[in-house]
Formats: structure tokens, C-alpha cells, sequence
């Protein structure tokens, strides 16, 4: 196969991801999750994000079926003292427990007399997606969440003994999922799109 036969073939199949990812439902997520080498694999390969300055201003925390029991309990303890509402609470925990991997992204800025803070915290949003558009394009399942627990500044302190400047990006929530996807309504080039 020639280069750029082999090109156009890489580029059309990259384009048909992006024209149709999405996200899957967390409610449909479920085991087998995958390996660790494979997850070692696809986190390297979503490392690769905007930096500007290379402070790499993030860190990844992985929540594995082996320390999710660990995770529920400060959850659920946390959820109490804030009186989290029981439904919200048992919504939770069965994404949790359901899904075989949640990785947790943490915006940690670096002081830097160059590079604005915002700019690092869009850099570790991109991660989020990042990460999560690998796993999708890997073949699993995979949902970016947000809500309480990457809200609440003590939780994340319990949990991911965040430091004073760093704070929750997202959940992104992997796992296997069997249903057939169907398409959302899209907003429309025209109506978000101009020209200058």
C-alpha cells in the first residue's frame, strides 16, 4: 500500500470517528473492563494535549474494581455530612460499582509567570476529553461526569489529597456496554459557526 493510500485510509477512518463519537450512558456501562497494560497504552497516548509551557498541569487518579470499595466508603461518608439527597446518592453508587474503571483527571496548575492559570485549566479539560475520545476510539465505552464529587473541595481533599491550588476536572467513567447507540440532536454548523 502506498503512503498516501494509506494515508487517506487512516484519515477517512479518523474522520468517521469524529463525525460520530459519543459518549455512552454510565447506566450502561459495565465488565469486563480493560487491562492494565492496555490502560497504561491509551492514557499514554491521551497525554498528548495542548500544554502550553509543558507544566503539564494535571494528574490522573485510577479507580480500579480493587479500590472501589475504598472510594464508596468516603463517598458515602462525605454524602452524609453534606445530606446528599439518597436518590442522587444511590444513583452514585451504582455507577460505581457497575462500571470497571473510572479515572479520576485532577487540574493541578503550576505557578508560572507565563502561562495563565485558565490556560492550564484548559488543558487539563482537554485531557478529559482526551482521555476519554481514546477509550471510545479503543472500542469501550466511556462517559466524562462531573457533579458533587468532583464539586466539593473537602471530598476531593479525602479522596485525592488534592493541594490548595488543584481541583476535580472530571470523572471519566470506562467500561463495556452492549446496546446499540442512537443519535442525539446535534446543533447545527450555522447556527453556532461565523466568520469574522
Amino acid at each position: 500500500m502506498k503512503w498516501m493510500d494509506l494515508k487517506m485510509t487512516v484519515n477517512e477512518s479518523t474522520k468517521k470517528f469524529f463525525a460520530n463519537r459519543r459518549s455512552v450512558s454510565v447506566k450502561w456501562l459495565k465488565g469486563p473492563g480493560p487491562r492494565e497494560e492496555e490502560i497504561a497504552e491509551i492514557i499514554k497516548s491521551a497525554l498528548r494535549v495542548p500544554d502550553h509551557g509543558k507544566l503539564e498541569p494535571w494528574r490522573a487518579v485510577l479507580i480500579s474494581e480493587e479500590s472501589k470499595n475504598k472510594f464508596l466508603t468516603i463517598v458515602e461518608n462525605r454524602a452524609q455530612q453534606l445530606s446528599i439527597d439518597p436518590g442522587k446518592l444511590k444513583k452514585n453508587r451504582e455507577n460505581l460499582l457497575s462500571c470497571p474503571l473510572i479515572i479520576t483527571i485532577i487540574c493541578s496548575p503550576k505557578r508560572s509567570e507565563k502561562i495563565p492559570e485558565i490556560e492550564q485549566i484548559l488543558s487539563a479539560g482537554a485531557l478529559c476529553l482526551n482521555v476519554l475520545n481514546n477509550f471510545l476510539a479503543s472500542g469501550w465505552g466511556g462517559n466524562w461526569l462531573t457533579g458533587w464529587m468532583a464539586h466539593d473541595r473537602k471530598f476531593g481533599e479525602q479522596a485525592f489529597n488534592l493541594s490548595a491550588d488543584e481541583f476535580v476536572a472530571g470523572y471519566i467513567y470506562v467500561g463495556s456496554y452492549d446496546q446499540t447507540l442512537t443519535e442525539r440532536p446535534r446543533p447545527a454548523v450555522a447556527d453556532k459557526v461565523s466568520w469574522f
